[in-house]
């Protein structure tokens, strides 16, 4: 799904301010990503990210529209991307706003399904740390769990970084030193150690889950069990 985001001229009143119309919005957070950790210093200390979308750059050093066609910024994101020039004299339209739950590295999410939003992982115990090495991780839509997401490798430099889908992350329970792992029978359980190799993109299609659970009568319980796969559904964090 195509995304925009408004980019404005800090340096003064007249410069150029554009619309940026991305491919998507996962598009859009890898050409901040390429932006802001570019070697070519005048757009990494220039461009800055405001809101999802809503960037600001003063082209007085860098400008935000040739970072596709500057070496060394985000020349892959050619094609991906174009920037539109705002008239300055004309009124112009608005950019469709979404209600969006930013990546943000280290944050609180929970973790839903995008074709069911009334599907959310959760674990049982977590909300009161009553959870054990090895428990497992189910689908409910009666229960949520809230986990933390961040950069597996997070420091204190890389704190409020904006995820993007090639990310070593972590998921861990927000009560309880525990994360997120892959048993061996693919199913998902929280350990002590958090799964090496699970990237942000896998919320994409990583995860799987089961027909529900059956009680001792034989009735439909209300979770599902959730397993690691290559083909599984979408997931969002909210």
């Amino acid at each position: 799904m195509v995304y925009y985001a408004y980019i404005d001229d800090i340096s003064d009143s007249s410069s150029p301010r554009y619309i940026a119309v991305f491919a998507s919005r996962a598009v859009a957070d890898e050409w901040w990503r390429g932006v802001s950790t570019s070697a070519n210093t005048k757009y990494s200390d220039s461009i800055r990210r405001v809101a999802p979308q809503f960037f600001t750059h003063d082209v007085s050093k860098a400008n935000a529209a040739s970072s596709i066609t500057g070496t060394q910024v985000a020349s892959s994101f050619f094609g991906k991307v174009f920037f539109r020039l705002l008239p300055s004299d004309v009124g112009f339209s608005v950019i469709p706003i979404l209600d969006l739950v930013d990546h943000v590295s280290g944050n609180l999410f929970f973790i839903r399904s995008k074709v069911s939003p009334n599907e959310y992982w959760y674990c049982p115990g977590s909300s009161t740390g009553n959870v054990t090495p090895n428990s497992k991780v189910y689908v409910s839509c009666t229960e949520r769990t809230r986990f933390r997401v961040r950069l597996i490798n997070e420091r204190k430099d890389t704190t409020g970084t904006i995820m993007i889908g090639s990310d070593d992350i972590a998921i861990t329970l927000t009560s309880t030193n525990l994360s997120i792992r892959v048993s061996r029978s693919g199913h998902l359980i929280v350990s002590k150690n958090p799964e090496l190799g699970l990237k942000f993109s896998d919320l994409v299609n990583g995860f799987g889950v089961a027909t529900p659970l059956l009680d001792n009568e034989g009735h439909r319980e209300n979770v599902k069990e959730l397993f690691k796969t290559d083909d599984g559904e979408e997931w969002e964090l909210a």
